[in-house]
């Protein structure tokens, strides 16, 4: 009886090993043929369009005129996976996050040692975004401007 038990164990313990298997190469027989991008890409094209301008400062030399897109939820700092990679030492590795709730946006510090600035004022804690606001990290001072109903299918597109 007990070599029984022991048996239908390892049979089940290698049936589980099985559907793993089964559901991880699903997944990625799925993201290698593309199912995955495209749903990426659809969900993209119905975010709103926000980006974030480099306004000339004394400070800023090395950056003119650069624009980051900014597609919600974004990062921004040092760190090489932030949505917007500011190559700053005063600016923390993940710096501060904007992300869009209920059709606002919305600006909150990461716990940054330097603190975000947003029109001047440092933020203690989640702060709404309107166009037109400069966000400050490290030496960088940032205007936001949102697309005002334009998507990241097509950012060229003027609205009628």
């Amino acid at each position: 009886m007990l070599l029984g038990l022991r048996l239908l164990a390892v049979v089940v313990l290698y049936a589980f090993l099985l559907v793993i298997a089964y559901v991880i190469w699903r997944d990625l027989r799925s993201v290698a043929r593309g199912h995955h991008s495209e749903n990426v890409a659809a969900a993209r094209e119905e975010t709103p369009l926000a980006w974030l301008q480099v306004v000339n400062d004394t400070d800023a030399t090395d950056w003119p005129k650069t624009v980051f897109t900014v597609v919600p939820p974004a990062t921004l700092g040092r760190a090489s996976d932030n949505q917007v990679v500011l190559q700053d030492e005063w600016v923390s590795a993940y710096h501060a996050r904007i992300e869009i709730q209920a059709g606002k946006w919305w600006l909150t510090d990461l716990g940054s040692r330097n603190g975000t600035r947003l029109n001047d004022m440092l933020i203690v804690e989640t702060t709404p975004l309107t166009k037109g606001d400069i966000i400050s990290v490290g030496r960088l001072k940032l205007r936001f401007e949102t697309g005002d109903g334009m998507s990241l299918a097509d950012p060229n597109k003027t609205k009628a």
